[in-house]
């Protein structure tokens, strides 16, 4: 089916679930199935999921935690000098805010180091050791980093410089020495912690040092920065995550952090909870801005400063950046889109886009836009102050991007990353190669794949049961993101009753199911929408906040035109369904041969096994014709 925006989406409509698998409880039970579909066992695991229990000891689960702990101790009271490295990101600024200002508050010397995205580029180096090294510091906590950084882990050790690693990058095979690590990749098989972002990892670190002294953590600004590090870094919404994600969300408009509570001011969400959303899409943006295009140093000043002529000066030259960030944005997504369209053929399967006079800081929002539109995995690269190009990579959600990089180590300078989303360093002379080879790469990866772009729906929903109970249950299963994304409804012959145009191409839809009347945006939208067509709709459920107003509304993900016949594939074999004019249910195969849920009306009489697999179609059939949920 082609969407407003003229792309093909398929409905992956979900499994039927067993009617004795849901339990006697509040939540509502479409809610119990979109649960139950996400593997969730009901019985056995809704009262932890709905309220976790508090997370273990971490000394338990990080075995060099309470020797990193004590080093740490040690030069607070010592008042020794400590350098915090991090990273230009905002899981790496968050990171380092997070320490600075809890280790500042303990009595430490800190100082923090952010390499320059263009002059230095990712992580802990050796320009960086020699500066720290020349300031008299013997002592370093990397953070979001540190892990693959071979030449300056061997000159701090030169150097005599005690180094704490805390990362979550993949740890490299080579053994090196440090003076300890912390990193959720060498915790226990089910540890909770196994999923933490380098914010997490920071927070746990800080909390663990004040717990030793007795000293209690500025929790409301601790908790606000372990939000946006963490959502801003996509981390899974698992084990601790989702725990203190749970806890500390819904507190996150009352943070003591001044430099928070300005940008989120300024982003009018003063009066409202912040959600994952506004996070992932308007705060991390923001402390991204800084780090992709200006000093990161400015927006780590921000998020420890205490004085309010400063806040607002900070604040103002970081809205200037994110600006000027979008501007340049715009401009090279459209030269992206321009060589991307020229380059792309049918055997095309990674993206490999390169100009030299691309800004570095831009490329990865770059790639995740053409991602978007050819939903292929895809590689962005500028040239960086070095001579060498850099490279951003961003994956469709079916080819791990940091394995594909390590199959290519040979061509690269440096490379890191996740399975989503990696980056790399490359001489010039090696770049056609390395389309090449990833696009082989993508090939053999994709050759059994079906590549179309798709949505999962979670559930099928009536108009009438959307109401402010049935949003309030739904965000007691969040909050939503990575490894537990925000739930998908969906919802058949819907009646346009009324469209209304807003700036910048989007939509404002009233909608009719015929059992109640909602209120629907659609971003982004040039789809010609007439009063009464009948459409089926796919969508999340969401508060609209407008002023002091407050209104539920459909988030329309896809909408197409509806028709009463749905076409079923199972077991590689199509079937067609239909309602009759008495609204039971009838399914024809490739062969003529018809089932109705009227099993008395069938075109032949089954067996046993037979009957089994017929109760099964006509169950996919029920939810596909929206009369099941």
């Amino acid at each position: 089916m082609k969407t407003d925006n003229n792309q093909v989406i398929k409905w992956i409509l979900p499994k039927p679930i067993n009617e004795n698998e849901l339990i006697k409880d509040d939540l509502n039970s479409i809610l119990q199935k979109v649960l139950i579909r996400r593997g969730i066992n009901l019985k056995d695991e809704l009262d932890e999921y709905l309220t976790p229990s508090e997370l273990p000891n971490p000394e338990e689960h990080f075995n060099e935690l309470s020797k990193a702990t004590q080093r740490i101790i040690q030069s607070c009271v010592r008042k020794e000098k400590i350098a915090i490295c991090g990273d230009y990101d905002a899981d790496g600024i968050t990171s380092t805010a997070l320490l600075v200002e809890i280790l500042s508050s303990l009595g430490a010397k800190v100082e923090s180091f952010i390499p320059s995205r263009q002059d230095q580029g990712y992580g802990l180096n050796l320009k960086m050791i020699n500066e720290i090294n020349s300031k008299n510091i013997r002592l370093i906590i990397t953070v979001d980093n540190g892990i693959s950084a071979f030449d300056a882990i061997k000159r701090s050790n030169d150097l005599g410089i005690d180094l704490i690693i805390t990362d979550h990058h993949k740890i490299p095979k080579i053994k090196l020495n440090y003076h300890s690590l912390i990193h959720p990749e060498i915790t226990p098989i089910n540890s909770p912690y196994k999923y933490l972002a380098g914010v997490g990892i920071a927070y746990i670190l800080a909390k663990n040092i004040c717990d030793k002294l007795n000293f209690e953590i500025n929790n409301s600004s601790a908790s606000a920065l372990f939000c946006i590090g963490t959502i801003a870094d996509m981390a899974p919404l698992k084990g601790a995550n989702r725990n203190l994600l749970k806890e500390y969300l819904p507190k996150m408009n009352t943070t003591t952090n001044k430099g928070i509570k300005s940008i989120i001011k300024k982003l009018f969400l003063y009066d409202k909870e912040i959600t994952p959303e506004d996070v992932g899409y308007k705060i991390a943006p923001l402390i991204n801005s800084v780090g992709r295009i200006g000093d990161p140093k400015l927006i780590i000043d921000l998020l420890i400063n205490e004085s309010k002529y400063n806040i607002d000066k900070l604040t103002k030259e970081c809205f200037v950046l994110s600006k000027n960030r979008k501007r340049i944005t715009t401009l090279i997504h459209q030269e992206a889109l321009e060589i991307a369209f020229d380059e792309f053929d049918s055997n095309s399967k990674f993206l490999v886009l390169v100009r030299k006079d691309w800004h570095p800081g831009i490329i990865g929002i770059v790639a995740a836009r053409i991602v978007d539109k050819f939903n292929l995995p895809t590689a962005i690269l500028a040239e960086a102050n070095d001579g060498n190009f850099r490279g951003s990579v961003r994956s469709n959600k079916k080819l791990n991007v940091s394995l594909a990089l390590e199959e290519c180590s040979d061509l690269l300078v440096a490379h890191g990353g996740h399975s989503a989303a990696a980056g790399f360093s490359i001489k010039k002379s090696n770049i056609k190669a390395l389309s090449e080879r990833l696009n082989n790469i993508a090939n053999r990866e994709f050759a059994n794949l079906d590549l179309s772009k798709s949505l999962n729906p979670d559930a099928y929903i009536n108009f009438k049961d959307i109401n402010y109970d049935f949003y309030k249950q739904l965000n007691s299963i969040g909050p939503f993101g990575i490894m537990n994304p925000k739930p998908i409804f969906w919802t058949r012959k819907v009646r346009i009753v009324h469209t209304y145009k807003l700036k910048g191409g989007h939509l404002r839809i009233t909608l009719n199911d015929g059992t109640s009347q909602i209120e629907a945006i659609r971003w982004n939208s040039t789809k010609n929408l007439k009063i009464n067509d009948l459409v089926d709709i796919a969508f999340y459920i969401e508060i609209n906040s407008w002023r002091k107003s407050k209104k539920i509304q459909l988030n329309l993900l896809d909408i197409k035109k509806h028709q009463n016949i749905v076409y079923l594939k199972i077991h590689k074999k199509s079937y067609k369904c239909q309602l009759t004019e008495k609204q039971s249910i009838l399914v024809t195969n490739a062969e003529g041969q018809s089932i109705n849920s009227d099993l008395s009306k069938c075109s032949e009489n089954f067996n046993a096994t037979q009957d089994l697999f017929v109760k099964k179609i006509l169950t996919f059939a029920e939810i596909a014709l929206g009369k099941a949920a």
